[in-house]
């Protein structure tokens, strides 16, 4: 391997997608050990404006013929959930390594193969699991550990946006509960991921997972659809430390109010909040009080060379996962989270809140 990880996007339109706002823009800013070198979209013009638009020496409108390279080290699946198990597959196949964005695939058993047919095939994976390297969810892991709140007494985090009434047509396949992408495996899963970075794993749950708002209008038609897909998410349990946690995740309000996490314990309260979802790298604040009720202001400490690069955004976190996986494929590290084997288990963990629901029982994991 070269001094840099080679990499090849998949799904990099210029235009639209989440490529073009946060992997290719953080790439082109700087990523240490990282150089993009093919894109790939459906059609050549769009990968040539990629192409052209991020530096990019190569660019193909069949990801089979990016495949057949000797000069890429990883393949990024940066599509639609339903296409991420095929495209995985045939990345694997070709004894690439291989990143895939969250959700790794439409169901858990699609997960467990391709994990197995990665171990199989040897070649070394990571999945889009970009929370586990927020700074802000990471700094309240360490003030948790450092004895800031005392003992953690309990957790409560809400996420509400908007997108569940109207959304672009190009969006409108997601209605579908069969198709595996909506608030319960993308949103509440990204959003819960981040909660367990900062404050660890839950020991039970009970959940409601329900579809709230039945009909979405197609913004730029008017035309309306039928939908089933779950968009709001109640969980309720306590974390394996003992404190007694609460999630909700919802996508029905028509106005976005975004995140907010609260930490209470014996010595005092931290406080996250975020415009929107604080996984993808948006502003973010973190607060805490010690022994009064005023909170303050608490400075987070980010990789020094996400500001030296310039990376904002969306490119963020994303830009910290590449550098993080970039590292174990160069230092042989094969222990690198977040990968495929953990992909499953967090598949697992959102089908126990699924099955909460269904049974309306007690889940002890």
């Amino acid at each position: 391997m070269t001094d840099k990880v080679r990499i090849g996007i998949i799904g990099a339109n210029p235009s639209n997608g989440w490529a073009s706002r946060s992997h290719m823009p953080g790439i082109k800013a700087g990523i240490p050990g990282i150089d993009l070198v093919a894109v790939s979209t459906t059609r050549q013009e769009s990968a040539d404006e990629a192409a052209a638009s991020f530096g990019v020496e190569h660019a193909f409108d069949d990801h089979r013929k990016m495949l057949e390279r000797d000069d890429i080290d990883v393949a990024a699946v940066v599509v639609k959930l339903p296409l991420h198990y095929e495209l995985a597959k045939d990345i694997i196949d070709s004894g690439k390594n291989v990143y895939v964005e969250w959700p790794l695939g439409t169901t858990t058993a699609q997960a467990e193969e391709l994990a197995a047919l990665a171990k199989e095939k040897g070649v070394r994976t990571a999945v889009g699991l970009q929370s586990r390297r927020s700074a802000e969810a990471l700094h309240i892991r360490k003030l948790i550990e450092d004895g800031y709140v005392g003992e953690v007494f309990s957790v409560d985090m809400t996420q509400f946006s908007t997108g569940g009434l109207a959304r672009p047509s190009g969006r409108i396949w997601m209605r579908d509960k069969a198709a595996g992408a909506n608030v319960l495996t993308i949103t509440f899963g990204h959003a819960v991921d981040l909660l367990m970075t900062a404050v660890g794993p839950f020991a039970s749950l009970s959940a409601q997972v329900t579809n709230q708002v039945h009909e979405w209008t197609a913004s730029d038609t008017g035309e309306k659809f039928s939908v089933d897909a779950p968009d709001d998410i109640r969980v309720i349990g306590m974390l394996k430390s003992g404190a007694a946690v609460s999630v909700h995740v919802g996508q029905v309000s028509t106005v976005s109010v975004g995140h907010r996490t609260i930490v209470h314990g014996s010595k005092g309260t931290l406080m996250l909040e975020a415009a929107g979802s604080p996984h993808s790298g948006g502003e973010a604040t973190l607060r805490g009080a010690q022994g009064d009720d005023t909170l303050a202001p608490i400075d987070v400490p980010q990789s020094p060379w996400v500001a030296v690069n310039g990376l904002e955004g969306q490119s963020i976190n994303i830009g910290k996962l590449w550098a993080s996986y970039a590292e174990s494929l160069q230092v042989g590290n094969t222990d690198f989270d977040p990968d495929f084997n953990s992909a499953v288990e967090h598949h697992k963990f959102i089908d126990i809140v699924q099955r909460a629901s269904d049974t309306g029982l007690l889940q002890v994991l």
